[in-house]
């Protein structure tokens, strides 16, 4: 047995019984059967000493039997002479009751290991894993200098040691492995897509003079940005540039949160147009192939949420940056005659048409599904509208269109839409891009062919598999987007006044009465559905309310505070429906100095949050901080089986966020 172990088993208290010893003699002195009881007593204590320590040594050599190294019973090493890092430690304290030389020599604790705690050499130690029955460390451990991988596994404890758990733990040194992983990681290529979102816009009515000057600042706030990276960055397009560099460089441009975004909004045009860019990044990908594609992918997804921001593309997930400033309005409308072309194409193909929105429909989703209905009718396809006739906030507006001949039979519920549907449907989404907000996943999941038509800002988790998608951010409604369609699909003559209605009451909420995210194409949309026979008074009579309702909406705007920034927060803990909280909010946007208005109410077991803005604080980032989502201007979230507390406080926090982003973006 090697010495270590020696003293381990014989700590060494002689000593003590030695002085104990010599005070007895010297107590002779004084008196002579004091100094003899003395002596009795300290060979008594030694003797039961030396007894103990007998019974102990045997214990622990019995002990480490046990647990030495299965690999041949007649010659296997002990694991007193086990070459690699091994300690014993109660698994409860981690006080260590036991080591081998290597342990000490890698850990560098030769003398002061022994009763210490795992915790005082790492304190990042856990011992969980041992518990839940792992044989290794979810990680590497840090001690000193040297970073080791470990391995180990619960000891039963013996009579002696009954109510006492030990654990047995070996270290494996992966220092250089370690370093050398990371090495590689920070050395992992990124690659980045910049485009400039508003090129044409920049461009329009410029001289040559002007547009090489504005390209040409441009240039120099990208180039300024990247000239402290390691990287490559080249033009290969008038409005787009490919930048790949390694992630540590890029690792330090994040923790800037892409600062090109706000310098570059500084560059004005004539006309007063700022420049703005979107930056699509792709990382994490198996090689530079896969980080092309998901630059590509992100870039798409900064655009669809109306640009001027940096989207990161992971292999599993989004990350954003930005998108604190305002959509741009395009005014061409090529892209909706476009989609409108494809989107006849396939309902020609398809055997039948079901058209679905959000959950719990509004205006805008329901309006927009009439709209979709009319161009389908006009197909001769059968058509339905998915929809739940208990669960929705446009009860008006069903009875409306309802009360039309040719929609007796055309509104069914969702479980009536899967046994209808055929392998041959198409399915039309409105009003929504996010899977888990449509009126029914199960059917959007069952059918292979899928549109959608939206105009909120893309979520991380969006509808991927469609066969055509007409997205645009800068939208008022959907209404609007399916009323430019219905220009390229439908004769003037076909679309009925009820429909006409529906969808401008569908612009009408969306816009808060023509007010907010109010464009050109806006009242151009409207101007075509007013030449069709829509009535703007039967419009209005679809937004009154009752007295209640008027009453339940004043208690709301009662108990709201203001949060700075001319961001109001409202809070109710009484049971209202949707659309009062939403008329609320809108309510709210009318009072002097508000640019936007939040409200948190129960609605049965859960909470929702309707936001609404006047267009300078985009409501939409502050609902992603609470799992929600929407639009600029329009936005909101549920949360499940929540307190109206909790949501209350977490509420507080995303406006904080919120404010804290916009102060570093000034």
């Amino acid at each position: 047995m090697d010495k270590r172990l020696k003293k381990l088993l014989q700590p060494g208290h002689q000593f003590y019984f030695i002085v104990f010893l010599l005070f007895a003699l010297a107590c002779a002195y004084i008196s002579v059967p004091f100094a003899v009881a003395g002596v009795v007593v300290d060979a008594l204590l030694f003797l039961l000493y030396q007894y103990r320590e007998r019974t102990r040594r045997r214990d622990i050599i019995r002990y480490m039997q046990t647990v030495t190294l299965s690999i041949d019973s007649a010659t296997h090493p002990s694991i007193t002479r086990f070459p690699m890092p091994t300690a014993i430690a109660q698994a409860a304290t981690g006080e260590i009751v036991w080591t081998n030389d290597a342990f000490c020599e890698a850990t560098g604790h030769f003398d002061s290991a022994l009763n210490e705690k795992l915790t005082d050499l790492a304190p990042e130690f856990e011992t969980h894993w041992l518990v839940e029955g792992k044989a290794q460390y979810p990680g590497e451990v840090r001690i000193g200098k040297n970073i080791f991988w470990v391995f180990g596994n619960l000891l039963a404890s013996g009579e002696d040691h009954a109510g006492e758990t030990l654990m047995l733990i070996y270290l494996v040194p992966c220092t250089e492995l370690i370093e050398l992983r990371d090495a590689y990681m920070r050395s992992r290529p990124v690659v980045a897509i910049i485009s400039i979102d508003n090129y044409e816009e920049l461009m329009k009515d410029a001289t040559d003079s002007e547009k090489s000057s504005i390209l040409a600042d441009i240039d120099k706030k990208i180039s300024e940005w990247t000239k402290e990276s390691r990287a490559l960055l080249r033009k290969y397009d008038r409005d787009k540039y490919v930048f790949v560099l390694e992630e540590n460089d890029f690792a330090k441009l994040q923790q800037k949160k892409f600062s090109v975004l706000e310098s570059v909004r500084q560059i004005q045009s004539r006309a007063g147009v700022l420049a703005t860019l979107s930056i699509g990044i792709g990382k994490d990908g198996e090689s530079y192939e896969e980080n092309w594609r998901n630059a590509g992918v992100a870039l798409d997804m900064a655009l669809s949420r109306g640009g001027d921001q940096a989207v990161i593309k992971t292999r599993y997930n989004f990350d954003f940056f930005g998108g604190l400033s305002k959509e741009l309005e395009k005014r061409t409308k090529v892209k909706s005659r476009v989609v409108a072309n494809a989107l006849v194409q396939l309902i020609r193909d398809s055997s039948s048409v079901m058209i679905m929105g959000h959950k719990m429909s509004d205006m805008d989703a329901f309006g927009a599904a009439v709209g979709m209905a009319c161009a389908v009718r006009h197909r001769d396809k059968p058509v339905h509208i998915v929809i739940n006739q208990e669960r929705n906030m446009t009860h008006d507006l069903i009875n409306k269109i309802t009360a039309v001949p040719e929609y007796q039979d055309i509104l069914i519920s969702p479980d009536d839409a899967m046994v209808r549907c055929d392998f041959n449907t198409l399915l039309i989404v409105v009003d929504t891009n996010r899977p888990d907000y449509v009126e029914s996943q199960p059917l959007l999941e069952s059918i292979n062919k899928v549109a959608v038509i939206d105009h909120h800002r893309r979520a991380a988790n969006y509808i991927e598999n469609f066969a055509l998608n007409l997205h645009e951010p800068y939208a008022s409604s959907t209404c609007e987007l399916v009323s430019e369609m219905l220009q390229y699909m439908v004769p003037t003559s076909e679309v009925m006044k009820a429909e006409a209605e529906c969808m401008l009451a569908g612009i009408y909420l969306d816009t808060k009465g023509f007010t907010v995210k109010t464009g050109v194409r806006t009242f151009e949309a409207a101007a075509y559905l007013k030449r069709v026979g829509a009535d703007m008074s039967e419009v209005m009579k679809l937004f009154q309310c009752s007295f209640d309702e008027y009453i339940a909406r004043q208690r709301i705007i009662a108990g709201a505070r203001d949060c700075g920034d001319g961001i109001v927060l409202a809070v109710t803990k009484d049971q209202v429906d949707r659309v009062t909280a939403a008329k609320a909010a809108d309510s709210l946007l009318g009072i002097n100095g508000v640019r936007s208005s939040i409200v948190v109410f129960p609605s049965g077991d859960d909470v929702l949050v309707s936001a609404r803005s006047d267009g300078t604080v985009n409501v939409q980032l502050i609902m992603e901080y609470l799992g929600g989502g929407g639009n600029h201007s329009s936005a909101g979230a549920q949360i499940m089986h929540g307190s109206v507390r909790e949501v209350e406080v977490d509420t507080l926090s995303a406006i904080q966020r919120y404010q804290q982003d916009e102060q570093n973006n000034d």
